[in-house]
């Protein structure tokens, strides 16, 4: 009985996959995926986004989440036009691990929402990225989950890519097309 409550959603969620495969074969698309996971809780109380040594980093099994990601793109044959990345390590770790340094483009609009900010604000940077990504690939952008979330409004799952395009009207709040499960 627990296995045929089960079986719907394990087919709802490989038809889901599926369709977005498909829609990133088009192109055209803002893929906001979190970073892989991370070592140890928290950060340090004196934050130095650069040192990546006394920064919460990617655990071993977070470096090779992120191999394996970009493998799954590659297997796809997707293209990515443009990589880019937040600053705080374990994004830049996730994008510089899955899809090499040299793909990689740091932006600190990809940060997460600094302690005390509005936490559903969405930086006005990341709007008119989405809105003027134009392309025959599309552009991933490793952050944070919190986030992804301010932009989407439902926090992605632990490997789980959110799809987005622009807006209605220019300036909007990007629209989710897809979620894409990665791991």
């Amino acid at each position: 009985a627990v296995l045929a409550l089960l079986l719907p959603n394990v087919a709802t969620s490989a038809h889901a996959t599926e369709a977005a495969w498909a829609r990133l074969a088009e192109g055209g698309y803002t893929i906001l995926l979190g970073h892989a996971r991370s070592s140890g809780t928290g950060e340090p109380r004196r934050l130095d986004i650069g040192d990546c040594d006394k920064r919460k980093a990617l655990s071993d099994r977070g470096i090779q989440e992120a191999r394996r990601i970009s493998m799954r793109f590659a297997a796809r044959a997707v293209t990515l036009n443009a990589v880019l990345s937040g600053e705080y390590c374990r994004a830049l770790q996730t994008a510089t691990e899955g899809f090499g340094e040299d793909k990689v483009e740091t932006k600190s609009w990809l940060n997460p929402p600094a302690a005390g900010a509005d936490p559903e604000a969405i930086p006005p940077e990341l709007i008119e990225a989405v809105d003027n990504f134009y392309g025959y690939g599309n552009q991933l952008m490793v952050t944070h989950p919190a986030l992804i979330e301010a932009v989407t409004g439902t926090k992605p799952r632990e490997g789980e890519a959110i799809i987005v395009e622009p807006g209605l009207n220019p300036g909007d709040k990007p629209r989710v097309v897809n979620r894409l499960l990665l791991d």
